[in-house]
């Protein structure tokens, strides 16, 4: 059996500016805004849905914090180097959106990428990445030095 991910679910703080911030970053990447409704504003780019939903009151109180448990961040295939080179310069630097770690996408021919955030802080990456899921590949291919099974609660 063989799986991509179907779709990914996220709250959000401020959902009407969250909506104006994923149409701007993900039409782009090849996503479409399916609908957008009181509870939810779901995108596709025909493989996978992006949903977004407005964060419960009682829930706002904490935000979010990529450290905690959950969710670090996001990343999305780009079909080349240079795709995620304009997409920096055309999406991100365009619109006043920041890169992180770096003033624009940097990497190598295995992988090149660009990263940003979104309203909420959550981590996005926009990424060039050919080989990255193949088992030769590097991080794939570094030794195992975690077992586990060999920690007895």
């Amino acid at each position: 059996m063989k799986s991509i991910i179907s779709h990914i679910e996220i709250n959000v703080l401020d959902y009407p500016a969250a909506i104006r911030f994923y149409d701007l970053v993900l039409i782009p990447m090849g996503f479409k805004r399916l609908n957008c409704m009181m509870e939810w504003t779901a995108y596709s780019d025909g493989q996978s849905k992006f949903i977004i939903c407005p964060t419960d009151a009682e829930f706002k109180k904490e935000g979010y914090h990529r450290k905690r448990a959950g969710l670090n961040h996001l990343a999305f295939y780009a079909n080349s180097r240079e795709e995620v080179d304009d997409y920096y310069e055309k999406t991100l630097k365009q619109n006043g959106i920041k890169a992180l770690y770096e003033e624009n996408a940097f990497g190598d021919d295995d992988y090149y990428a660009v990263f940003f955030e979104g309203p909420d802080r959550l981590k996005l990456e926009y990424v060039y990445a050919p080989r990255y899921c193949q088992e030769d590949a590097w991080p794939n291919n570094l030794a195992d030095e975690f077992d586990p099974y060999a920690i007895k609660e």
